[in-house]
Order: structure tokens, then sequence, then C-alpha cells
């Protein structure tokens, strides 16, 4: 059995790194767009997929939009290049416990390199059988990666951890959904998660829990 994460807001704090740097991007075409609203369309997802969200708000053709997406990666990039961003320890302890009895598998927005940096500072590089990078990859991808994940921990059962709008992607992926806190979204689709949890120590009990269903 394994446990598919999608480690940003989860594990490691990068939102506002990744909100900013769409800003700067949007602002050196000259769009002007309230940060606040920036950061809530990144919100668990990559910078693509924010942009997409933004788009109505937006006077950019579809080069600016390739431009400003091109920026927005390379500016976190470098921002994440000169420092790993925060993580959390209480939850880095409760992966490690738990990769002793699920596989491990991580879906991440960040580059497969800054990924594997910032497992290793966290000490996770040996608890995680397998890193899959969304960073360049077409939204439409991403449940081909989300599966790909599940495959290379030699499982045939996995279920996600993820923020909400991923988790969307993985249940497509043919995994169970586990959530953390609530889903500002839930209205709009009608999306509801096999598991609803309010902290990632709550996670074992919930995926035996939702397997033996």
């Amino acid at each position: 059995m394994a446990l598919i994460l999608e480690i940003e807001e989860l594990l490691f704090d990068t939102r506002s790194v990744r909100a900013n740097a769409l800003c700067d991007a949007l602002r050196q075409e000259s769009v002007s767009i309230d940060a606040v609203r920036v950061a809530m369309a990144h919100a668990g997802v990559p910078a693509a997929v924010a942009l997409q969200r933004l788009a109505p708000a937006l006077d950019l053709d579809a080069t600016g939009r390739d431009l400003v997406l091109h920026r927005a990666m390379e500016g976190a990039s470098r921002s994440f290049s000169a420092q790993a961003p925060s993580f959390n320890a209480e939850s880095r302890d409760v992966l490690v416990m738990l990769c002793g009895e699920f596989a491990l598998g991580v879906v991440t927005r960040a580059t497969g390199a800054e990924a594997l940096q910032w497992l290793e500072a966290a000490g996770l590089e040996a608890s995680i059988a397998t890193v899959r990078s969304l960073a360049a990859l077409d939204p439409a991808e991403y449940v081909a990666s989300w599966a790909d994940a599940l495959r290379r921990t030699h499982s045939t059962r996995g279920a996600a951890i993820a923020a909400p709008a991923m988790l969307r992607v993985a249940r497509h992926a043919g995994l169970r959904t586990i959530q953390l806190g609530p889903d500002p979204d839930s209205s709009v689709d009608g999306y509801h998660p096999d598991v609803q949890l309010e902290t990632l120590s709550q996670v074992r009990a919930a995926v035996l829990a939702t397997f033996s269903r």
C-alpha cells in the first residue's frame, strides 16, 4: 500500500514564493492584479494552473501568458536556489514513521532537483520511494504523473495526500483521496475527499479505514 504526497503546502511552505514570483512576472508585462488574488489562485496548484484561473482578468495573449509562466517559474527557482523553503518538522516526523508501513511517493510542483534538495534538508530522502515532478508538464499530463508515482512504488493500491485542487487530479489517477483541512471550492463542483482530517498524525488510521471499506 502506498501514500503519494504533494509536498508543497503539506510539508514545505512554498506558496508565498510562487505567488510572489507570479506577481513579479505579471508586473513585467504591465499587468496589475491584487497580490491576494494571485495567492488564492496559486493555492495547491502549479503556476500554469494558477495562470489559467487568473486568465479572465488578464489582458494577455497566448504569447504573453507563456512569457509570464516562464518568468514565474524561473523566479521561483531562483528563490528556492538561494534558500530552501521552511518545512513542518512535525509533519516530517509523521512521514518518517509512516514509511515503515507504507511506500511513500512524492508528486511535486517543484523540479525534481529542487524536491530532492528539500527532502534531503528535511532528512526524508531515504524515506521516499519515488519523486515525480509536474514542473515542466502541461496540466493535462498531471493525472498520468500521479498514476506513474503509484506504479513506481510497486503498489497496486494508494492514497493521495495533497491540497484539494491536486486531490481532484489524484482521484482521476485511481487513488483514494485524503484531505487536510477544509476545501473552499467544494461547493463549486461537488467534489468530496474519501477522508478529511485535521492533522497528518491521523493519516495512518484513516488510510487503513478507507481501504477496509
